[in-house]
């Protein structure tokens, strides 16, 4: 696939949109393009959209207000060409990759030189489980995707489709799964055949 086989107005259209996703994590609004780019109508922003969609440099996903996925493989990079762009997880679907689109709300640029590898997916916290750790409420977790879990690991577990962190505990034949607050009781498996592993801490991003 190549640059040139847009035309100058999808270029500026689909150029917008990476600019867009790099600085902000997540893919413009139909209405953010038009207002940007000085278009009156949404439907000639839907219209380029459809066409570069049909040249591959797009994916259009239905119902979703930023339903603009960048097709996966274009070489997209920060300002500065030392950020790596990772999936922010939301809600996570049942029966679907974690890293899947579905389950996707936007993207975080990580520093190169610290978060090495591939891999690499991020996670908004929710409540106050780990706080122990220093894990707050509303933190991003940086995860590196493993589908086992070691002794001692703080890990992204999937129960009953829902994602949760807790440090992995393997004790006289059970499996523990306890979070680092008190106020939390422990959680005992039997094994490990009703949950997920979904990946390994790896960072956490707090914005003061």
């Amino acid at each position: 696939m190549s640059f040139t086989e847009l035309t100058a107005e999808q270029e500026r259209v689909f150029s917008f949109i990476v600019k867009h996703r790099s600085e902000t994590g997540f893919p413009p609004t139909v209405r953010e393009i038009a207002g940007k780019l000085g278009y009156r109508s949404l439907n000639n922003v839907r219209q380029h959209l459809r066409l570069i969609e049909q040249k591959g440099f797009i994916r259009l996903l239905a119902g979703k207000a930023r339903g603009i996925e960048i097709t996966a493989g274009f070489p997209l990079r920060s300002a500065d060409d030392e950020g790596v762009e990772v999936p922010l997880i939301g809600a996570v679907a049942a029966g679907k990759p974690i890293t899947a689109i579905e389950n996707v709300d936007g993207y975080v640029t990580l520093d190169r030189s610290i978060f090495r590898g591939e891999g690499l997916f991020a996670l908004r916290i929710k409540g106050d489980s780990m706080t122990g750790m220093g894990i707050l409420n509303g933190d991003i977790v940086v995860i590196r995707k493993k589908q086992s879990a070691e002794h001692g690991e703080v890990v992204v577990v999937i129960i009953d489709g829902d994602a949760t962190l807790k440090r992995f505990i393997k004790e006289n034949g059970k499996v523990i799964l306890r979070a680092e607050n008190p106020a939390y009781p422990d959680m005992i498996l039997s094994s490990t055949s009703s949950i997920q592993i979904a990946g390994k801490l790896v960072g956490v991003i707090r914005k003061y």
